[in-house]
């Protein structure tokens, strides 16, 4: 019973971890909505009414209207719980009033940073950001999801020490969040322990009161100097911080100012970076947490992460590369008719998306060399692999781009699902394959000898380790050449409206 008991704790726990994600992010969603943007507001504020009543009706608008669909997912794993564990009348009272204090408590949070982040960002900039803050929210469920290693809960093998089992399913940070005290005060009901579900049910109280406290010196010192600022727009004073210094050369340090300005207004290109590093850290905890029955089969795991690495910058590489010069075409005239020259502009693109993709690449090699700890011989295999192949598909990438019609609208969305996208793709995966697969008789002779503690052919396996580098500089210095001729024969075209 208490083994059972144990497992449905982190269960819930991992199901009002993501039910407590959604509702800050639905309340963020409502407050700006509804405290900035509904229509009754003007009448409302310039009534007789109190703007502290007006406000904490609209609260209670922004708790109805966020809380319904987490109500609506959690209401049958709580309904199960009560049915299985806590069917007393007492502990039904005990469930709805913990459940009621956890919706309060992730409705007050919602409603503080959705009065906050009015303080820094314009009406206009708002869904831009909450693209950024729903990310990061995902992103940090997913973390936490496999820091709770889901995948123990029901292997036998992990099971067979009860109290081992049990203390590695403790994540000692998470006693600091709401998702934690309700599963927490859940499981203590239903073992009768009704002390510490008080405990639990106090921490929450004492919570929502320093919340409310905030919530309510927000509203008096903020609240209508944030109205007033949103409906009266920007004032204009903006200006430009770049400063002229010289990062490369003249003539590469505009077009680097270029491209980091448009990458630094275009949220929904950068704000992509949070999911690389919610995939890094999901991948590192993957390694790290994945069991080796032998050496071997850890040498084959350390091999089949260099295709994974070789595939995260593929996608990067549609997500990023294969949009860059595509994305110029509106402005595409101010391009041609500025100083540089078509072939500096391209060496610039190619670059600027090579490097820091390479190093993501290298980066998922490396963390998994880290937690692997893999032989001399694997490592450096990695290296001969990973060197020539992903400055490859970033320039396939670009390659591809360059063969896709001037109908095609001039969105990454729909960039990337167009022919020259798919074709990308497929393209990309046939390669990094066929290199994998390249490198099996090499390793297959290495490894053999090895284990029959013969000594293995050298003469061979260099001569494959040195063919597969000059093969992929032959198809790169192609790919470039093919590349380059079609976009200095690119002519401007009208974007697609």
């Amino acid at each position: 019973m208490i083994f059972k008991l144990f497992l449905c704790e982190k269960i819930l726990t991992m199901t009002f971890l993501t039910m407590f994600m959604m509702l800050i992010l639905s309340a963020l969603i409502s407050t700006l909505n509804i405290f900035f943007l509904s229509k009754d507001l003007h009448l409302l504020l310039s009534s007789p009414l109190s703007s502290r009543k007006v406000f904490l009706w609209k609260s209670i608008e922004v708790a109805i209207s966020s809380s319904i669909m987490v109500l609506f997912f959690t209401f049958p794993a709580l309904f199960g719980y009560s049915y299985y564990f806590a069917p007393k009348l007492i502990d039904i009272a005990g469930i709805a009033g913990i459940f009621v204090l956890y919706i309060v408590c992730g409705v007050a949070l919602g409603i503080i940073v959705g009065l906050i982040v009015p303080a820094f960002i314009s009406v206009k900039k708002l869904q831009p950001v909450l693209s950024v803050v729903s990310i990061l929210f995902i992103s940090g469920i997913v973390i936490f999801l496999r820091m709770l290693r889901p995948e123990q809960f029901g292997n036998p093998d992990a099971i067979n020490d009860i109290v081992q089992y049990m203390a590695n399913m403790e994540i000692k940070s998470s006693v600091f969040f709401p998702f934690y005290w309700i599963s927490h005060g859940l499981h203590k009901l239903a073992l009768g322990e009704y002390r510490e579900f008080l405990k639990d049910t106090f921490t929450f109280g004492g919570t929502i009161i320093a919340l409310g406290a905030f919530l309510f010196f927000l509203q008096k010192k903020y609240y209508l100097p944030l109205f007033d600022k949103l409906n009266k727009g920007s004032s204009g004073g903006f200006k430009s911080k770049w400063n002229p210094g010289r990062l490369f050369s003249s003539d590469y340090s505009a077009l680097f100012k270029k491209e980091v300005k448009t990458f630094l207004r275009t949220p929904a290109q950068w704000s992509q970076l949070l999911v690389i590093g919610a995939i890094i850290i999901v991948f590192i905890l993957n390694i790290k947490g994945m069991p080796i029955p032998h050496p071997s089969v850890k040498n084959l795991v350390a091999y089949l992460n260099l295709g994974m690495a070789a595939f995260t910058v593929v996608g990067l590489n549609s997500r990023f590369s294969f949009p860059a010069l595509l994305m110029e075409n509106p402005g595409l005239v101010h391009v041609f008719a500025s100083p540089f020259s078509r072939d500096k502009i391209f060496r610039f693109k190619l670059l600027f998306y090579m490097i820091p993709h390479a190093f993501v690449g290298f980066l998922l090699f490396l963390l998994g060399d880290a937690a692997l700890n893999i032989d001399g011989f694997a490592r450096f295999t990695g290296y001969v692999f990973l060197v020539p192949v992903l400055p490859v598909v970033t320039l396939l990438a670009v390659y591809f781009s360059l063969q896709v019609a001037d109908n095609v609208p001039l969105t990454p969305q729909n960039l990337i699902v167009s022919r020259g996208g798919v074709m990308y793709m497929l393209w990309s995966m046939v390669y990094i394959v066929l290199g994998m697969v390249y490198f099996v008789r090499p390793l297959f002779l290495y490894y053999y000898y090895t284990y029959a503690g013969m000594q293995p052919p050298s003469t061979e396996i260099a001569i494959w380790y040195i063919m597969f580098p000059l093969l992929n500089l032959v198809l790169f210095v192609f790919l470039y050449k093919r590349s380059i001729s079609i976009w200095r024969r690119k002519e401007i075209s009208s974007p697609v409206l």
